[in-house]
């Protein structure tokens, strides 16, 4: 079985506004801003993964900083994983600095079939992923309901681009030794780790 596990995608008013949208978030238009960057729907993606030979995608939306934005496009998540059951799995997207409305978000996205809870954007979002007494009562909903957290990570080396973020590796050991039973994956992590000395 092939299984795509970091996919975002997103409603289509949002992908045909989008221009919009970059107004309304910062970090959207430094990853979505140059009209050339591609934005899927759910059916965009099952016809990649039909073209590619995927039998399966983990996916997720997007960190946006207002958390009405993230609960509309989780819900657009949940619809499309009722589509394609057994071909798309959810993960909940949360703005962390929401507070209680972020718990609550979580506790609805894993009761509606989630299984995790990502991709999370400190740098996008306003936080910092070293940051255990904001994260600690959202891990306590992780633990509750055994999902798996997934964070957008830096590389510490190499050259800087769009969405590049500035999660370091200290920020990742802060957070795995504070939450040692947390499922964590680091995100766009490690790759250029391997040239350095």
């Amino acid at each position: 079985m092939i299984i795509d596990f970091h996919t975002h995608i997103f409603p289509p008013h949002i992908r045909d506004l989008r221009a919009a949208y970059c107004q309304r978030d910062p970090w959207f238009n430094e990853l979505y801003g140059n009209p050339r960057a591609r934005m899927a729907t759910a059916e965009d993606l099952i016809a990649e993964m039909d073209a590619a030979g995927v039998d399966a995608s983990v996916t997720f939306s997007f960190g946006w900083s207002d958390s009405g934005l993230i609960e509309e496009t989780n819900s657009y998540v949940l619809e499309a994983m009722r589509r394609y059951p057994g071909r798309l799995y959810g993960m909940a997207v949360l703005q962390p600095t929401a507070g209680k409305r972020a718990w609550r978000e979580l506790e609805r996205c894993a009761q509606s079939g989630m299984i995790g809870l990502g991709e999370l954007m400190p740098h996008g979002q306003g936080y910092r992923l070293s940051d255990s007494t904001l994260l600690a009562p959202i891990m306590d909903v992780v633990r509750h309901y055994q999902l798996v957290v997934l964070s957008h990570c830096s590389e510490p080396v190499g050259h800087r681009y769009p969405g590049k973020g500035d999660v370091s590796v200290s920020d990742i050991i802060t957070f795995l030794t504070a939450f040692p039973d947390i499922r964590f994956i680091a995100a766009h992590w490690g790759e250029a780790c391997l040239f350095t000395r």
